[in-house]
């Protein structure tokens, strides 16, 4: 009798520390921590498949940030409760007309289908945290160091190690790559080569798109927490050794337009006043010292196209091919495009009289849009980004973000097309 007495109150005590975990905090905090990782089941239907080559832009994949996201949604039921009914109206009908034509007139309906259910789950999210924006800012805040910091020292340890390092970091979606990688991402420093900084990412532009946003975002808030109270020296100094790590992976992804940005931004910094000569001096240090190392990566004989186009002498000839098929695409299908997700199933017919084939999304988040969605779809697009940041872009550092994101966007796809950086964009963008 006595045994049954202990085990039943062990039970309740159980339960009842159980009801005080807050599972809606929990989950916010699991899914933005492992934001930045790609661990995750990919399938390979036919329809995947592009030539006979397996694609794994259009592989539908099962990631562990999903099943993260699905309980994010059960702990926040009141959410769907109070939503499922407001989407039924007029606007949805249309939209919802657009979506059933965008599919049809795809040559894969199977991607175009895949492609939807994502900007669908993208868009719910995006009003999940409109609608929770106090809860997710206070936990990105806290995750965003961890982002910063692992990333920055795992590029590190990857450039050093001269590959990819494997083990756990495998398990959180770093790729398997050395130097002698087909198709690794390199540099060359002082005359010696060297693998560019991937992190958990699958190309280093994708690593720097998400780790200057992160880092622009966060030296955003603490910033101002600098400035309203009187942090104590051990929080400064891990302020800047969250900043060191972020501006060190940003050199080691050999990303040149995220340096541009990075130099305009220490350039048009408006701390940058003469009247303060200790901000002056650190400024013209970091900038002189970055344009000092840039530099030092380009051989006297590198050329402009080459530095423009891509660390490969054919990169704009590469660029260049796909930003010609993709406007034949347009000419082609104006209206509704190819179907979402279709650009790269329709690419080879595009290219196959250019001499040059290269299976790549085009490098233009705008181009990429209208290619796929049709100029109906990037009407509707305008507008749902006119209706939601209109006040946003009054703000300076909200248009820096929005501003980055346009930026790297027109010479890059890695915002539309790779999970870490589309999912940070839903994050940023509602957030703002």
């Amino acid at each position: 009798m006595e045994s049954r007495k202990q085990i039943f109150n062990l039970k309740f005590l159980i339960f009842n520390q159980f009801k005080k975990i807050n599972f809606k905090k929990l989950f916010v905090s699991l899914w933005l921590l492992f934001l930045p990782t790609q661990l995750g089941l990919h399938f390979w239907p036919e329809w995947s498949q592009v030539m006979g080559l397996r694609v794994d832009y259009l592989a539908p994949t099962l990631y562990f940030g999903d099943i993260l996201w699905i309980f994010l949604l059960i702990f926040n039921f009141k959410f769907l409760i109070f939503n499922q009914f407001k989407i039924f109206n007029f606007k949805f009908l249309i939209i919802f007309l657009f979506v059933i034509i965008n599919i049809f007139v795809a040559g894969n309906k199977w991607e175009a289908g895949y492609k939807w259910m994502r900007i669908i789950q993208w868009i719910v999210t995006f009003k999940l945290i409109l609608d929770n924006k106090k809860l997710f800012k206070e936990m990105l805040l806290k995750v965003l160091p961890v982002w910063i910091i692992g990333e920055g020292l795992l590029g590190l340890a990857q450039v050093v190690n001269g590959g990819s390092l494997n083990g756990i970091f495998y398990w959180l979606g770093e790729r398997r790559f050395s130097y002698i990688s087909l198709g690794v991402a390199q540099i060359s420093y002082l005359g010696q080569g060297l693998i560019r900084a991937y992190g958990t990412f699958s190309h280093p532009n994708s690593f720097a798109g998400f780790i200057l946003i992160s880092l622009i975002v966060y030296m955003r808030y603490q910033n101002y927490e600098l400035k309203i109270t009187n942090y104590e020296l051990k929080k400064r100094i891990f302020y800047w050794s969250v900043v060191f790590c972020g501006l060190l992976g940003l050199f080691l992804s050999g990303s040149r337009t995220v340096w541009g940005i990075l130099i305009i931004l220490l350039i048009t910094n408006y701390e940058l006043r003469i009247t303060n000569w200790k901000k002056t001096l650190g400024t013209i240090l970091i900038f002189g010292g970055l344009v000092v190392l840039i530099f030092s990566l380009i051989s006297n004989n590198y050329r402009i196209v080459d530095f423009v186009g891509g660390w490969d002498s054919e990169g704009m000839v590469k660029r260049g091919g796909l930003m010609v098929a993709s406007l034949k695409m347009i000419k082609d299908h104006l209206l509704f495009g190819v179907g979402a997700g279709n650009f790269l199933v329709r690419l080879p017919e595009y290219q196959q009289n250019s001499g040059v084939f290269w299976l790549q999304p085009v490098h233009n988040i705008i181009i990429l849009m209208t290619v796929e969605y049709g100029l109906v779809g990037f009407l509707m697009m305008m507008k749902f980004s006119i209706f939601n940041f209109q006040f946003s872009i009054k703000k300076k550092n909200n248009l820096i973000v929005l501003g980055i994101i346009l930026i790297t966007g027109m010479v890059d796809h890695y915002w539309l097309t790779l999970p870490q950086n589309w999912w940070l964009m839903c994050v940023v963008l509602s957030l703002i």
